[in-house]
């Protein structure tokens, strides 16, 4: 059988379509995708706007269409911290479920880190393994000597929280730089995140931090320092990031659609590496969505599936974002 998971996240849409079937919980991925959205960009500190809402729903009908089309057979959609932290979330989900036919399922923070640690748990052969999933709206991290859910950790931050938190355009200053870093090593205490010492690998997951380390890589060539990831060279990369005037030119030239959070995402990394300090760090192709696949169908989590079968509208309103009065309506 075919399953697919759509993944509706602060920085865009993306799914995965994978083969397997639940009762071994085996699954295997033959189909990623993505359309990246700047929700961060429709989000006015309360609420997502009118336009937000119809990129969304342009991109989870693509999304949708595709995987009927690929004959899934049983689809899910999950939000994480892209709509946990919304004023209007009632009124987007309800839009989405009008035009799209789509139920969207839920995930807090730490449910999210679980589905990262389940579908990396092949890095658990490695000794002392940390993993770190930085989105827009939160950081995920889990210690692989840890296997139960209430024992992973959410942080309730990322980088465009962080953003507008410190008055942030694209790239930090020294001061907010200074600041940011402050405020994470402020949370991880908090939490009492491991120190140094404790880990020996740290697995990187999620699109930001494959941005970063796209940029990283760039970086690396241009200067002719190697390929590996160390922490000394990404600290000169992260340097680099916050000054030089070529910064922009390779961004957009690996990762134009990362630009608004990537900068201030790769101090957030810094930071954690540098409380981390691991030996070697893996970047992973996989992440909270093969893991919502596995919690699926071990019935950790009792998803609300697409009903690809059924016909989505052509046109059907879209309430537009309340701001204290009545809802408005129009087509798309």
């Amino acid at each position: 059988m075919k399953y697919a998971v759509i993944d509706l996240s602060s920085t865009g849409v993306s799914s995965v379509v994978a083969e397997g079937d639940k009762e071994s919980g085996i699954f295997s991925a033959v189909y990623k995708d993505r359309t990246n959205i700047a929700v961060a960009d429709y989000f006015d500190g309360r609420s997502i706007s009118r336009r937000g809402i119809e990129k969304i729903i342009d991109a989870l009908i693509s999304a949708r269409s595709t995987c009927k089309a690929m004959g899934v057979e049983e689809c899910y959609c999950i939000s994480t911290a892209a709509l946990r932290n919304i004023d209007n979330i009632e009124e987007v989900a309800e839009n989405i479920r009008m035009r799209t036919g789509i139920v969207i399922n839920y995930l807090d923070g730490v449910t999210e880190a679980y589905c990262d640690f389940l579908s990396n748990r092949k890095y658990s052969a490695y000794d002392r393994v940390v993993l770190a999933d930085i989105g827009g709206g939160s950081v995920e991290l889990c210690d692989f000597s840890k296997e139960s859910k209430d024992e992973m950790v959410c942080l309730d931050f990322g980088p465009i929280k962080l953003r507008n938190k410190y008055g942030v355009d694209i790239y930090p200053t020294e001061e907010q730089a200074k600041r940011i870093k402050k405020y994470v090593r402020k949370k991880s205490d908090e939490v009492k995140l491991p120190g140094k010492g404790e880990f020996t690998v740290a697995v990187l997951v999620g699109s930001i931090n494959d941005a970063i380390y796209a940029a990283y890589r760039e970086f690396c060539e241009k200067e002719r320092l190697g390929s590996e990831f160390c922490y000394p060279k990404f600290k000169q990369f992260c340097k680099w990031l916050m000054t030089s005037s070529d910064r922009t030119r390779l961004i957009m030239k690996v990762a134009p659609e990362k630009i608004h959070v990537l900068p201030v995402a790769a101090v957030v990394l810094k930071e954690l590496l540098r409380r981390f300090k691991p030996n070697d760090v893996i970047i992973s192709d996989c992440g909270v969505k093969e893991g919502y696949l596995s919690l699926v169908a071990s019935g950790g989590e009792k998803g609300i599936p697409i009903d690809l079968s059924e016909t989505v509208p052509a046109f059907a309103p879209t309430a537009q974002p309340s701001r204290g009065g009545k809802k408005k309506s129009g087509k798309s």
